[in-house]
């Protein structure tokens, strides 16, 4: 029979971590790879009985690739710390592994987010289809910095119509200084791989950005949430342009 191993990176995840083993204890093996918790994180780990490895921060592609490489179960998940799978999404899971098709290396499952206090249901975050399920040897993550994402053949991928929950943001200080974070790392990337903004950049793509999520995509539907997750995806566009004409 089959077997999985799930994996995921942590720091100072002590407040959603045992939500998220609550939804993968019954995976064959957990590998969670720590880059210098100083809380509860490995403590909660270590009593679902993860293998707990701790290592130096070497960047989101790196990181999950490290603990790609330590699991020894023929199929992967990878879900992060703030997530959680639905209990449809772990029905769906086992019995994918039970199975063991042959003719599917990677699963893609819609990712819901939580965003101060509702479910998204629209826009450019719903339904965010994200590859969290792979056989053995047929992927691994690729990107920058940030925005990682895993890459197998994709002629031999599934989208599932199952859920993966994100508990996002704990408040808007929190989300501002991440989107900070990311517009920076995003900008230093491409700078290093020799892209350079241009004025269209700057003046078009922000106002896009909020155009294409609010209406294209029916952000509105989700009400003054949808409003300003368009507004800060916006946000979020415009000052990763503005670092890289920066830079």
């Amino acid at each position: 029979m089959s077997t999985l191993s799930t994996i995921l990176i942590t720091r100072n995840e002590q407040d959603n971590l045992e939500r998220c083993l609550l939804s993968v204890f019954w995976s064959n093996e957990i590998v969670v790879v720590d880059s210098g918790s100083t809380d509860r994180t490995r403590e909660i780990a270590l009593s679902y009985k993860a293998r707990f490895y701790p290592e130096e921060w070497k960047g989101y592609t790196a990181q999950k690739n490290s603990a790609v490489e330590k699991a020894s179960c023929e199929w992967i998940l990878s879900i992060d710390a703030d997530e959680e799978l639905t209990a449809e999404a772990q029905r769906k899971i086992q019995q994918i592994v039970r199975a063991n098709e042959r003719t599917i290396d990677g699963y893609y499952f819609r990712r819901k987010v939580f965003y101060f206090g509702r479910w998204i249901t629209h826009g450019d975050w719903y339904p965010d289809h994200v590859l969290r399920l792979w056989r053995r040897g047929t992927g691994h993550f690729e990107g920058g910095r940030v925005h990682e994402s895993v890459r197998v053949n994709e002629a031999r991928t599934m989208k599932l119509r199952e859920e993966i929950l994100h508990y996002t943001y704990k408040d808007a200080e929190d989300q501002a200084r991440r989107m900070e974070t990311y517009a920076r790392l995003w900008a230093e990337d491409r700078r290093r791989q020799g892209r350079r903004a241009v004025l269209a950049d700057l003046l078009f793509r922000p106002p896009w950005r909020f155009f294409r999520g609010l209406v294209f995509r029916r952000g509105f539907l989700d009400g003054a949430r949808g409003w300003r997750i368009a507004w800060c995806c916006a946000k979020e566009t415009a000052m990763k342009y503005r670092y890289l004409w920066k830079s």
